[in-house]
């Protein structure tokens, strides 16, 4: 390394000396000669190329990907935020609705009990559900369960006796179409004991409900106008007093047309039961029971009209009365207890007058058919016609209550199958 050293002012005087460079070409000519240049011109053109490490791409990618999907979701997010919202908004307001309704209504029923306000719209519900109510109750044709004369056209009456579940005997009206009866018997007209033996053991009485009683062991003979039942050496009508009941009561409801039936052995001794020794004949009052008439609900839960045979009554004014209470635990009153009447006999027909005007509508189809059907019937049992006063309808389900009411020709119809 050389010693010697330089002083500034030696620096100076020697780069004084230094000739100054000096281009005299103009612009165009040095833009022309840089445009020339090869080395320019291929610096220019080449493409700079980027190197990524790959690392570094995968993040990228994965960064690009979930910032989409953010970016994707987010308004569907919110929209189901919103929907959500306004749902519990809406249901909140039909609640709030809901609840001010019924706030107006028990607000409306508290005030009208002291007579001050009265809503139309609750006048409007009460007719509503009363009108359901009233849609909802059976036709008046399966409440009535008497066959009257319009049931009878073009059929034949068959009556029998059936005993139900609950050892009661109820009266049976079977509508039989002629055509039937004139394939069985031409024609001949048939008696009752004609129709029974024709036809008794075709009933399916369990399927019915009742028990199996029918046909009756032994067999019926025509004594000018009583029968004669000839009765087998073994029978279980007298095992008790009760069965013994039955017996009787099921002719009684079977043979129409007949005075009485006589109970013979088979070799036409008279016949001998253990309840009551030599049997006497059954008397046959054809329908002229002289007492009341009861709704019966048996175990299937069917209801018949059933005559209380075992409390017979002087007048049919006695009997109508009656109707007020239940005489037993298998009868059923059939008069409300807040309705009183009276029975007045005017020239052969009864009127049953309500002490208020009774309007029929307030009660159910069922009651208000089994009044007057018990009402009715009962007079039938006396041969009587039922007229019903202080009524406040003139026509309940076709039948005109200006006058007296049709008699009816069997109890409890069923049609034949």
């Amino acid at each position: 390394m050389s010693n010697n050293k330089w002083s500034e002012q030696e620096i100076d005087q020697l780069l004084s000396q230094v000739p100054k460079l000096q281009d005299t070409r103009s612009k165009d000519e040095v833009l022309k000669r840089l445009q020339q240049d090869p080395r320019l011109a291929e610096d220019t053109q080449k493409k700079r190329k980027i190197w990524i490490p790959p690392a570094v791409a995968v993040a990228a990618l994965i960064t690009l990907t979930l910032l989409g999907a953010t970016l994707i979701n987010q308004p569907n997010s919110q929209l189901q935020n919103a929907f959500d919202s306004s749902s519990e908004s809406k249901s909140s307001a039909e609640m709030d609705s809901v609840t001010s309704e019924e706030a107006i209504t028990e607000e409306a029923t508290d005030e009208s009990s002291d007579g001050s306000v009265t809503f139309n719209s609750e006048s409007e519900e009460q007719t509503t559900e009363s009108e359901m109510a009233k849609s909802t109750e059976a036709p008046v044709e399966s409440v009535l369960t008497s066959a009257y004369l319009s049931d009878v056209e073009n059929h034949t009456v068959f009556k029998i006796g059936l005993v139900s579940q609950d050892a009661l005997v109820v009266p049976v009206t079977f509508l039989i179409p002629n055509d039937q009866i004139q394939q069985d018997f031409g024609n001949q007209t048939p008696n009752t004991l004609q129709l029974y033996e024709q036809y008794a053991a075709d009933i399916n009485e369990e399927e019915l409900g009742f028990t199996d009683y029918h046909p009756y062991k032994g067999t019926f003979e025509m004594d000018q106008e009583q029968l004669v039942h000839r009765l087998p050496q073994e029978h279980d009508y007298d095992l008790a007093s009760a069965a013994l009941y039955v017996y009787d009561l099921s002719l009684q409801f079977t043979f129409e047309g007949f005075t009485q039936i006589n109970h013979q052995n088979e070799d036409g001794s008279q016949a001998e039961f253990d309840q009551v020794g030599q049997k006497t004949p059954t008397v046959l009052t054809n329908g002229l029971y002289k007492t009341a008439v009861y709704p019966y609900t048996d175990p299937t839960g069917q209801v018949y009209m059933v005559p209380s045979l075992n409390e017979p009554f002087n007048t049919v004014s006695e009997a109508l009365a009656a109707l007020k209470t239940s005489p037993n635990d298998f009868f059923t009153n059939v008069v409300p207890r807040s309705v009183s009447y009276t029975v007045e006999e005017i020239q052969g027909v009864s009127h049953i007058k309500f002490s208020e005007p009774l309007e029929l509508d307030s009660l159910s189809q069922e009651q208000t058919a089994q009044m007057i059907e018990s009402f009715v019937l009962t007079g039938a049992t006396f041969d009587v016609q039922i007229q019903l006063d202080n009524i406040v309808e003139e026509q309940w389900n076709g039948i005109n209550l200006t006058q007296p009411i049709e008699q009816p020709v069997g109890l409890n119809k069923y049609s034949w199958q």
